[in-house]
């Protein structure tokens, strides 16, 4: 072979080389910009989302504290009936002791 073959396929390798590497560069960047625009197509859609989820997490904030408003009032009601069954017992009890020393 001569220096000139030898000249010619080295230019032609490099050739080809910068040829690839600039096509991989050059699909990188049509695809960053292909996501932008994806991404600029949802972020309406996105931001409607978001809103309606916090809605909805607020909705529920406000159920909370409605279900922890009637928990509290059950518990005195139940603190209120566990008291009238104590006397009852009690009185129950005084009434099954007369009734024995009778």
């Amino acid at each position: 072979m001569g220096q000139e073959t030898i000249k010619t396929l080295i230019s032609a390798i490099g050739g080809a080389v910068m040829t690839g590497i600039f096509g991989v560069w050059l699909q990188r960047l049509k695809n960053q910009g292909s996501n932008e625009n994806i991404y600029a197509d949802h972020t309406n859609d996105l931001f409607e989302r978001l809103d309606r989820i916090t809605n909805e997490r607020d909705d529920l904030k406000e159920q909370v504290i409605e279900l922890k408003a009637q928990v509290q009032n059950l518990n005195i009601v139940i603190d209120s009936l566990n008291e009238q069954m104590a006397s009852l017992t009690a009185q129950l009890n005084k009434f099954t002791k007369k009734e024995e020393e009778n």
